[in-house]
């Protein structure tokens, strides 16, 4: 069973800043026997994302404008696909998990089979908190959709193991 896993790597203070915690969670969802699309989201560094990425979803254009158009066409096309439910880790502020957020949340609008979905946020890391497009998603209007807020990564792993059990 395959999960999708997303989380912010542009908009990080530092680019590998939870590059290590991505690997964890990531590593955790494997050890309880499912498929993570792709892994890109541990790179510590631009090279070791890229590599990544490249194992996932293929070679990459060189040209900027086209490499951009085809990872984002990648990554939609993965959630779009066969996936068994989507875990985000949303503490960092982005833009791109925003919009991977709201594909997976209206696959029924286009056809496609409705997925579970999880939204991680370590309380109290941003000094803004957590977007209102985020933290407003209700459970009568989203009932699939679940955000928990954490305060340790075993917190954070906990949340997994339930969200993989429903699953």
């Amino acid at each position: 069973m395959k999960i999708f896993y997303g989380a912010a790597i542009q908009g990080a203070r530092i680019r590998g800043e939870k590059s290590k915690i991505n690997k964890e969670l990531i590593d955790f969802i494997k050890i309880n026997g499912f498929e993570v699309i792709s892994e890109h989201t541990t790179g510590k560094n631009k090279e070791e994302t890229v590599r990544l990425l490249e194992k996932s979803i293929g070679y990459l254009p060189k040209e900027e404008s086209e490499r951009r158009r085809y990872v984002r066409k990648k990554m939609i096309e993965a959630i779009e696909g066969d996936i068994e439910g989507a875990i985000f880790e949303v503490s960092i502020p982005s833009l791109g998990v925003g919009i991977e957020i709201a594909h997976c949340y209206l696959r029924p609008r286009i056809g496609l089979g409705e997925i579970k979905i999880l939204a991680l946020y370590e309380n109290n890391y941003w000094p803004n908190d957590l977007t209102s497009m985020i933290q407003g998603i209700t459970k009568d209007e989203l009932p699939y959709f679940r955000l928990k807020k954490y305060n340790s990564l075993d917190q954070a792993k906990e949340y997994i193991h339930e969200f993989l059990i429903e699953i």
